[in-house]
């Protein structure tokens, strides 16, 4: 088949473009990762206490986009999408690092195993559920004036908002403790490198098989990956950032992490394939008809975002349970409530308008300032998520918004780039012997 295809997959080797493209990601990873840990470990605790928060939130940016995309090229062997051959080789070279993302963790075992700095209040013993901020902290955390008529009675529900918050978390002690919540990462990283590597090199296996043996075991064992992935990214999204505030918990985090994720990997998606074309390779592969199906997938997903985020503020504003609201009261206070409006406004509503057009899905530099835009708002949307709970009493108008969470995440930015061209240099950017080839070639959207 891929004889049949010679003149248009001759330009489907990154070559030099990959080599080039890596050295320029490590150093750019270097330098961001570098200057993030000089602007951290410069400055006093609290700023070191933040460096670890900001760099929880640029590397789970980084994880999402691997998951993201190890998700969508299993899913395109589940359902047979035949559209997406010629793109799904981008996204299998960047799933399968998730083993160097995953490594790339384990810095953040310094915080949660050492008593020097607190990212997971629980995983310090005395103040896992005894120091712990209850709702309404940022009332109960200023002083009331003891001559105002409702003294008593902000001092009485700050105590029974807080020996409330310590009955929520004191049930969650067999599940929020260091020992087993190693297991569980083993578990996750472990589960995450069989499978990238599993269809990562199946695919690869695929280029020069003389049947379609490879493809056939990875549709095999496409399904149960599905429930794997399903499994690990909630309870990672759980363990990672949801525990962050121990006594909050919400049936809806996973799924919009997940959908965060997707949505994510999309945009990346388009972004590699525009630098990659604008480098004159891959430019008879992909046109149109794909820039179009991943702008509606990326933007289905930002309407699914949007649907399961308004879903869990709807139940938890609904039931009104002050063990629930108070993680939303935190983010409506006057240090995060502009934050909750931009994200409202900049995740959902500006890219509705400005994606729901058909043209807009069609156009090449317009869909990937839309992509571009959206992996930063993903990264804002983690931000919001994990740093309240850097300062959970904060009172005053100012946001800990600081340049290393910029460093941070240009660093991370870096070492994707860096891990995707190095590996793209290796491999045909295009499953040369996919038997859906020749119709995702001949693909058109009605």
């Amino acid at each position: 088949m891929a004889s049949e295809h010679h003149n248009i997959l001759a330009d489907c080797q990154a070559g030099e473009v990959g080599v080039k493209t890596a050295r320029v990601g490590l150093v750019v990873g270097v330098a961001g990762i570098g200057a993030g840990v000089l602007l951290g470990y410069t400055g006093g605790h609290e700023l070191q206490t933040h460096f670890w928060f900001a760099y929880l939130v640029a590397w789970f940016w980084l994880l999402t986009i691997g998951l993201g995309t190890m998700l969508f090229s299993v899913l395109a062997h589940l359902v047979g999408a035949h559209w997406s051959v010629t793109v799904r080789r981008l996204a299998e070279v960047t799933q399968s690092n998730l083993p160097l993302f995953c490594l790339l963790g384990l810095p953040l075992l310094y915080p949660l195993l050492s008593d020097d700095v607190t990212v997971w209040r629980w995983a310090h013993a005395g103040d896992a559920h005894h120091e712990a901020p209850a709702a309404g902290a940022a009332d109960a955390h200023a002083a009331p004036d003891a001559h105002a008529p409702d003294a008593a009675a902000q001092q009485l529900g700050a105590k029974l908002a807080q020996e409330e918050h310590h009955h929520v978390a004191s049930h969650k002690v067999p599940y929020l403790n260091v020992n087993f919540l190693l297991v569980r990462f083993a578990i996750y990283g472990l589960a995450w490198w069989l499978l990238s590597r599993y269809y990562f090199r199946r695919s690869v296996a695929q280029d020069t098989a003389d049947d379609f043996e490879p493809t056939r075991r990875m549709r095999k064992w496409s399904a149960p990956t599905v429930i794997v992935f399903a499994l690990t990214i909630s309870f990672a999204a759980f363990d990672l950032l949801m525990s962050l505030d121990e006594a909050w918990f919400s049936t809806m985090f996973g799924v919009i992490i997940f959908a965060g994720a997707f949505m994510s990997a999309f945009a990346w998606l388009i972004v590699a394939s525009k630098y990659l074309q604008s480098k004159g390779r891959m430019t008879q592969v992909l046109n149109t008809e794909h820039y179009h199906d991943l702008g509606k997938m990326m933007f289905a997903f930002i309407c699914f975002w949007a649907y399961t985020s308004f879903s869990q503020f709807m139940l938890i504003w609904y039931a009104n349970l002050p063990e629930e609201t108070r993680w939303f009261q935190n983010r409506l206070s006057p240090a995060w409530q502009e934050w909750s409006w931009a994200l409202m406004f900049g995740h959902f509503m500006i890219p509705f308008v400005g994606l729901i057009s058909r043209h807009v899905k069609r156009h090449k530099h317009a869909l990937t300032f839309w992509a571009v835009y959206m992996l930063g708002m993903h990264w804002v949307d983690i931000y919001w998520i994990a740093m309240p709970n850097l300062e959970p009493s904060r009172t005053a108008e100012d946001n800990p918004f600081h340049v290393l969470d910029v460093a941070l995440l240009v660093g991370m930015a870096g070492i994707l780039v860096w891990a995707t061209a190095r590996r793209a240099a290796g491999q045909s950017l295009v499953p040369l012997r996919d038997p859906l080839l020749d119709k995702c070639l001949a693909h058109k959207n009605v």
